[in-house]
């Protein structure tokens, strides 16, 4: 069982490149977890008449990107945690949503917490400031994100075919499960258990617990077999 100092927190890590390859080595956790968690999917119909019939006929015609919006609460009074002003870390997250340099567009973003993953873009960040010090600190904010899905080209064809391994899928660990066995069984190669460690944020590979959610890179993002040798100790 989890511990207060050991409760999973809200997790976002930015990335600079589309597959999701190229961590950019910015990190954001949330000082409280989300008080609200909404998804939303949607599919596109074309309404289409046929001849002699006096009602259209609804054709699918695509999907849209998922999205998903998240409710924060940022409280530097003392309640949870040091307090002091809230401001850098709310600094922090805004730079998710800034324009970069380098890549001439804002990060794309993997955010995590417990059963939830999504991999996408921050399209929106919408701050209500609810308490401030006497120097004009903020000692208390509500955020609202917003995030869409994003997908490289190789995973929207992956779409199409939903057992491809090619799309990342998700694995809900139970009693007894270790890294090379879990990789065994979805890749047939115990060795990958290092990328799936890298990929879940796991400094020991033994350290995995029931009822623990992992994400399973696509078999195209391996990496090579000079680097996939070894299993854990």
């Amino acid at each position: 069982m989890l511990t207060a100092t050991q409760l999973t927190k809200l997790t976002i890590d930015a990335y600079t490149d589309l597959e999701f390859s190229k961590p950019a080595g910015v990190t954001w956790t949330a000082l409280l977890n989300p008080t609200e968690l909404s998804f939303s999917r949607k599919n596109k119909y074309e309404a289409t008449q046929s001849a002699g019939t006096s009602q259209p006929q609804q054709s699918y015609s695509g999907g849209e990107p998922d999205e998903v919006s998240l409710d924060l609460l940022l409280d530097g009074t003392g309640v949870v945690g040091e307090a002091g002003s809230i401001g850098p870390k709310l600094d922090e997250l805004l730079a998710l949503t800034k324009f970069q340099g380098d890549t001439h567009q804002p990060y794309y973003v993997h955010a995590y917490w417990g059963r939830f993953t999504f991999r996408g873009i921050l399209t929106q960040a919408d701050v209500t400031y609810k308490l401030f010090d006497r120097t004009g600190e903020p000692l208390r904010a509500t955020i609202k994100l917003a995030f869409k899905e994003a997908l490289s080209p190789q995973e929207v064809q992956a779409e199409d075919r939903p057992a491809s391994p090619d799309l990342y899928q998700t694995w809900l660990v139970k009693d007894g499960d270790a890294l090379d066995a879990i990789a065994a069984s979805v890749y047939g190669d115990p060795a990958y258990w290092r990328p799936l460690a890298k990929a879940n944020h796991l400094t020991n590979p033994r350290g995995v617990r029931a009822g623990q959610v992992l994400m399973l890179p696509p078999v195209a993002q391996r990496t090579s077999t000079a680097q996939r040798t070894g299993t854990p100790r």
